[in-house]
């Protein structure tokens, strides 16, 4: 092939590539059209002298690749080409993505104080506080700078100290299409790393002192700021992930997504974790030194709630409402972190292996110094033990059994429905009583509710087992719990319901009533360091009913606990958890390889159908035996009325009659 026909193939091939793939050229003088809370405004993009001129150019050193001047050069190519990222594009031009930075302090708290990149005199003459660390915090996909929950995260760190708060608004590079968002958050993460060795030259604030919290797409922002800065020899204090975006990030490699090496510290809260075929939008992977799983990080609280109290909670706001509807697992993570940063409640998590033993109780014990627990939110890089200077990255003390820091520690904890989401944290363990009338009854299948009552007041009715089990004579079942503050634990309420397992004979009750017998509920509250005996004292609990079991010193003892027997073994067996297991198992390896997010988002969705389809299945199986109940109820009545008609006829009376009238002539 000649050059001239290589270069006419070339440019063939080119007119078939989207724009957006390929470099962009500027012409003449852009126009940029942004909104700011109601207001719309146009800001002229004006020639720019040759000193500047770094700032604003793109240059293509190839195909694959755009530079953006003193920004750096962004490609396509792998790392960023992958099966979890298919397409990729070029992030916006400056001219177009430059983004808006808003300055807060306490001398000027609720009116925004434009910043520009670049601008070094405007800093200096802004009411920027030298002295003072700074908070950064920004926002995610479609959205902006003014969002009320920035604006009340914005007044939380000014109440709590004098700070530096500045919000990061790119809402003219947050719109669709999301590959394009994901594309500009990585030259928007160099502007704003670039805008911190500015505040170091002008105003002497070290990137050091810097907290970045980012939501969603901000998350990864976040990450990029931090790796420019490393580029450059600085690093940057601290990140907070907020929920970080799923798509095109979980699964990648280190440097397309938020990492522990983006900060000396970074921690992340997942709230929104599930499959995102399932509408899940956050990460479930942990990307971060300390990584928080509220709840297990999938599912919230609260949240599942009808579209009308969703619009309630935002003061009547449709559009609110509905975000609030749609994403109420993704937006709690940036309202657990609101709350945290001034409320007296610690949101102490507990480092654990997997949710599954969080909740069981597995894991429930701080260690020497709390080093195995933490606090999610604002806080997080305090230590709990203000006598111990306690490493959050490794844990603290040498007793520490948390994993090294470029593994990670999971973090879990219990949230409430609703505000105020932080709570007070308690293992509570069912001894089964174990006595000679107990084991001949044997263990019967149901669910336990209880609720505690302290001096500072009572916790709602809660469910202990979420889904029913075979409780067995003689074992100890135990559970984790969040209540509000309730001070010292006086007495607590038991109650049993029995729940008939109709997919499972062995635990069915035909010929005797359920009936259960306690020994002891022993309560181990975690923030308060306090243990509690309710004594039982081997009551049978029938179903329905409920017991009030008061505090004594000590509780009858018995013999200690027999273990799970081959009935209790079989009808406990949870083939979803075990489905799980596998599932998590085979993707772990395939993540290792690489590029094994896909699989793993198709298995996890298939494990989320086929729980839905037995869910499914046991609610058309709980109203089939409710049709089959009140059908028989009225075949009964009509057998009965059958039965009354026939003792009425002559033929009866006439029979009983004459039976009457032989009996009195044998006597005569």
């Amino acid at each position: 092939m000649t050059p001239t026909a290589f270069i006419m193939a070339l440019q063939a091939f080119l007119t078939l590539v989207p724009s957006g793939l390929l470099p962009y050229t500027r012409s003449g003088v852009t126009d940029r059209v942004a909104r700011r809370g109601n207001t719309p405004y146009i800001e002229a993009t004006t020639s720019v002298s040759p000193a500047t001129s770094l700032h604003v150019s793109n240059s293509t050193d190839s195909l694959t690749t755009r530079c953006y001047g003193v920004y750096g050069c962004f490609s396509i190519d792998q790392p960023f080409l992958s099966l979890a990222r298919p397409l990729n594009v070029y992030p916006l031009p400056l001219d177009v993505i430059m983004p808006d930075l808003c300055l807060y302090t306490r001398a000027n708290p609720r009116r925004c104080q434009r910043l520009r990149v670049g601008d070094l005199r405007g800093v200096q003459g802004s009411g920027f506080r030298a002295g003072r660390r700074v908070k950064v915090l920004t926002h995610g996909y479609l959205e902006h700078g003014d969002k009320r929950w920035l604006k009340k995260m914005v007044q939380e760190f000014l109440q709590y100290d004098d700070l530096n708060v500045v919000v990061l608004d790119w809402l003219s590079a947050s719109g669709p299409p999301y590959t394009q968002a994901v594309a500009n958050i990585r030259l928007l993460g160099a502007i704003l790393g670039h805008f911190l060795l500015d505040l170091k030259e002008t105003v002497g604030v070290l990137p050091s002192h810097v907290h970045v919290v980012g939501h969603s797409l901000g998350a990864h922002l976040a990450g990029y700021t931090g790796h420019y800065l490393r580029a450059r020899g600085e690093a940057l204090g601290r990140i907070t992930g907020l929920d970080p975006a799923e798509p095109y990030f979980e699964g990648t490699d280190a440097v397309v997504r938020l990492d522990a090496t983006d900060a000396t510290f970074v921690d992340v809260i997942h709230t929104d974790a599930g499959p995102i075929l399932t509408g899940g939008l956050g990460m479930l992977q942990s990307v971060g030194h300390i990584d928080f799983y509220p709840n297990g990080g999938i599912t919230m609280p609260g949240c599942g709630e009808h579209f009308v109290d969703s619009v309630a909670k935002e003061q009547g706001n449709i559009p609110y409402g509905l975000r609030r509807f749609i994403g109420c697992n993704h937006i709690r993570s940036y309202e657990y972190f609101t709350e945290s940063i001034n409320s007296g409640c610690p949101f102490l998590s507990i480092e654990c292996g997997t949710w599954e033993d969080y909740w069981r109780g597995l894991c429930w014990q701080c260690g020497q110094e709390w080093a195995r627990c933490a606090r999610m939110g604002a806080h997080a890089d305090t230590s709990l033990n203000h006598s111990a200077h306690t490493d959050p990255l490794h844990g603290g003390g040498s007793s520490s059994t948390s994993s090294t820091s470029s593994e990670g520690r999971k973090m879990y904890l219990i949230t409430a429905d609703d505000s105020p989401f932080c709570t007070y944290h308690h293992r509570v363990s069912v001894v089964m009583s174990f006595t000679r009338q107990a084991r001949q009854h044997g263990g019967d299948m149901g669910v336990f509710y209880l609720s505690l009552f302290g001096s500072h007041g009572a916790s709602r009715r809660i469910k202990l087992n979420q889904e029913e089990i075979f409780f067995e004579p003689g074992n100890v079942y135990t559970y984790m719990i969040g209540t509000a503050d309730l001070g010292h634990l006086q007495y607590v309420l038991l109650e049993w319901v029995y729940v008939t397992a109709y997919y499972n004979p062995l635990a069915w009750r035909l010929l005797s009533q359920s009936v259960v017998y306690i020994n002891r509920i022993h309560i181990d509250s975690i923030e308060m360091q306090e243990r509690y005996e309710f004594c039982g004292l081997d009551m049978p609990f029938r179903s329905g009913t409920q017991r009030q079991l008061e505090w004594q010193p000590v509780c009858p003892g018995q013999e200690p606990p027999p273990g799970a027997s081959i009935l209790g073994t079989i009808i406990n067996f949870d083939v979803e958890d075990t489905i799980n297991n596998n599932i998590a198992t085979v993707n772990s390896g395939l993540n290792s390889l690489g590029n094994g997010q896909l699989i793993n988002n198709l298995a996890s969705s298939a494990n989320q159908a086929a729980r839905e389809i037995m869910e499914n299945a046991r609610e058309i199986m709980e109203n089939a035996r409710r049709r089959i109940g009140v059908h028989k109820k009225r075949r009964m009545k009509d057998k009965i009325g059958e039965l009354g008609r026939w003792w009425r006829t002559r033929k009866v009376w006439k029979f009983f009659g004459g039976w009457n009238e032989r009996k009195s002539s044998q006597r005569g």
